[in-house]
């Protein structure tokens, strides 16, 4: 398990790793008490619902929140843009597969903004960039500069700075933009991602990018992970990576079976899901999604669920004792990968009071192209190992692997 580090890098043997941080954290300026902030009639999951929405062209309904009222709980590392170097926190997105962070002229607080005359490497693009949110288009424009992630420099990568956010200002815990991994076919404008102009370039010896993640559970409410580009490292596991076939480009869309919670079939046979490292929790159709949280004992359930008994041992508590959920499982590449009561439970604590959501959440809908989960960093933090390792090969028409 790795502790939350600061922002440096370590290089050795063509491998390059980055720190990711992750945090649990709450903040509500408006002063609304902790209830009102989860459940059922929260504002909790509106900004996941409308992440979702926007990655994966689910409807989610109008949502105008501040979204530093809500829980953050996701992982994001250093970003560098320009020469001299801009500074920013991004979330690595394997969901999608733009770069975006605010502008100078984005009417967003408590960022680091982007100043283009401030960078001798910038050019000029002019491009439109826009992403649909179920509140409003994220819109900005196109520019080209030198991003870097540890030192791992692409040269003129096309990237957005954002001009308005509207309803969705992605004032969420303390990064500001996204850097996504995914595939071309979903990136806005066809622009290739940042890691695969690194591998264009030859910036990385091999065209792999791994994830390791830090577990949540425990007594410690940070505790960071790691990103490693061009290789693993073998700190972080043991004995031989699982290989698993990407399914289709876009996502990192891999094929699963027989999901179950307890002894009990929920999800059968064989169907697709996304491994989404920009996701917080595990997303489920809202049907499955009610079937399992009221298996876990959810008593407000909706498109989220929220414990609201008392802990009889802790009255200061919702959380239920772990010990007594059922465990959920999933069939992947052939191995089955389990959590536990544990790993299904988000705990928020502010001022001396715990709330406990559950893990799963569902949505309004299926979810297009036959995906049945998304499978979140509350799947990928809690699967052993907690690695989540990718492979692009030469070139990008070749076939892709997998691996957990």
């Amino acid at each position: 398990m790795m502790s939350s580090i600061g922002p440096f890098v370590m290089i050795a043997t063509g491998i390059v790793r980055v720190p990711l941080t992750h945090e649990m954290t709450l903040m509500s300026p408006s002063g609304a008490t902790l209830h009102s902030l989860v459940g059922k009639s929260g504002t909790f999951l509106a900004y996941e619902r409308a992440k979702l929405a926007a990655k994966y062209g689910l409807n989610a309904g109008p949502v105008s929140v501040n979204l530093t009222d809500f829980l953050n709980a996701q992982y994001y590392g250093p970003l560098d843009i320009g020469t001299p170097a801009q500074s920013f926190k991004a979330v690595y997105d394997t969901g999608s597969s733009n770069t975006w962070i605010p502008g100078k002229n984005c009417p967003v607080e408590k960022r680091d903004k982007y100043h283009s005359e401030k960078s001798s490497t910038y050019h000029y693009n002019g491009s439109k960039f826009e992403i649909q949110y179920g509140s409003g288009a994220v819109e900005g424009v196109i520019d080209a500069d030198d991003v870097s992630i540890g030192g791992l420099v692409a040269t003129q990568h096309l990237f957005a700075e954002t001009t308005q956010e509207p309803g969705l200002s992605w004032e969420v815990g303390r990064f500001d933009g996204i850097l996504g991994f995914g595939w071309p076919e979903i990136s806005v404008n066809k622009i290739p991602p940042y890691f695969h102009v690194l591998i264009a370039q030859s910036k990385v010896e091999e065209p792999v990018f791994s994830f390791y993640f830090g577990s949540t559970t425990g007594e410690k409410p940070q505790v960071g992970g790691e990103l490693s580009l061009g290789g693993t490292d073998p700190a972080h596991y043991t004995g031989k990576l699982e290989y698993i076939p990407v399914s289709k480009k876009g996502y990192w869309q891999i094929a699963a079976g027989n999901l179950t919670v307890g002894k009990e079939t929920v999800i059968g046979g064989d169907f697709e899901v996304v491994l989404d490292t920009g996701t917080s929790l595990l997303a489920l159709p809202l049907r499955e999604a009610v079937e399992i949280n009221s298996k876990l004992g959810c008593v407000d359930i909706g498109i989220e669920c929220e414990f609201i008994r008392p802990n009889p041992d802790d009255p200061s508590s919702t959380c239920p004792d772990p010990k007594t959920l059922p465990s959920l499982s999933i069939e992947l590449g052939g191995k089955v990968y389990t959590l536990s009561g544990e790993d299904l439970l988000v705990k928020i604590t502010q001022a001396g009071q715990t709330v406990c959501l559950s893990g799963i959440m569902g949505f309004p809908g299926p979810l297009p192209g036959g995906l049945k989960a998304i499978l979140g960093d509350v799947f990928l933090k809690s699967v052993t190992p907690r690695l989540m390792w990718a492979r692009l090969a030469r070139p990008f028409g070749s076939s892709v692997s997998h691996a957990l």
